[in-house]
């Protein structure tokens, strides 16, 4: 399905009316695959409180990231638009984020409204894991793949939004979560104390 993005943007970062979105499982994962692809085009039409604002509710009452799970549609459309979730990090909240930190009394001298939805992606997101579940097997990966990969940014923000959600998936992927943590510890050694010691409780699961 071929959708009209800026009125899909719209909805999302205006409305923030779920019940204007697609309400077949295929259109919605298309449609949400192809706004994160492309979720940089949002700076140039909505200042920082609308992104964040959307992305709250983007994140949690819009309900779509559900349909990541939902057998009927093809696994690897669902795959593809979890990945995406990198552009994400890529196009919106490295470059846009404060380059601080939210965890503990650090939030409290955040004045960009974007960093908290950055710092609570995860906390908010509608899974920590579903190891039980055959048909979530894929989707887990790509999930932890993001949170991974996030672990590389020269955004702090970004790093610790990572670590937080590694965090929470601790309880349902402990090896995967210990090994990823791990290693970013081991490359990059230079990190400050204070994100050091949130990338241990992460390891053990002790996030908020």
């Amino acid at each position: 399905m071929a959708i009209d993005l800026e009125a899909w943007t719209q909805r999302l970062f205006v409305l923030r009316d779920g019940d204007d979105f697609p309400d077949d499982p295929l259109d919605s994962v298309l449609s949400l695959a192809e706004f994160l692809t492309a979720a940089g085009r949002v700076a140039e039409a909505y200042s920082t409180r609308q992104i964040a604002d959307g992305l709250w509710f983007l994140a949690d009452d819009s309900g779509l990231f559900r349909e990541l799970y939902n057998p009927s549609v093809p696994e690897n459309l669902r795959v593809r638009c979890a990945a995406a979730i990198r552009q994400l990090y890529a196009q919106l909240f490295e470059p846009l984020c404060q380059n601080v930190l939210s965890h503990g009394d650090n939030g409290e001298s955040v004045e960009n409204p974007l960093n908290s939805i950055c710092y609570m992606w995860w906390d908010v997101f509608p899974t920590w894991g579903r190891p039980g579940d055959p048909v979530a097997r894929g989707i887990d990966e790509a999930l932890l793949g993001v949170m991974r990969d996030a672990l590389s940014s020269e955004n702090v923000a970004c790093v610790e939004s990572a670590l937080h959600g590694l965090g929470h998936w601790r309880i349902a992927y402990p090896d995967p979560v210990e090994s990823i943590v791990d290693e970013f510890l081991r490359q990059r050694p230079a990190i400050g104390v204070s994100l050091r010691d949130y990338a241990h409780a992460a390891r053990r699961g002790r996030v908020l």
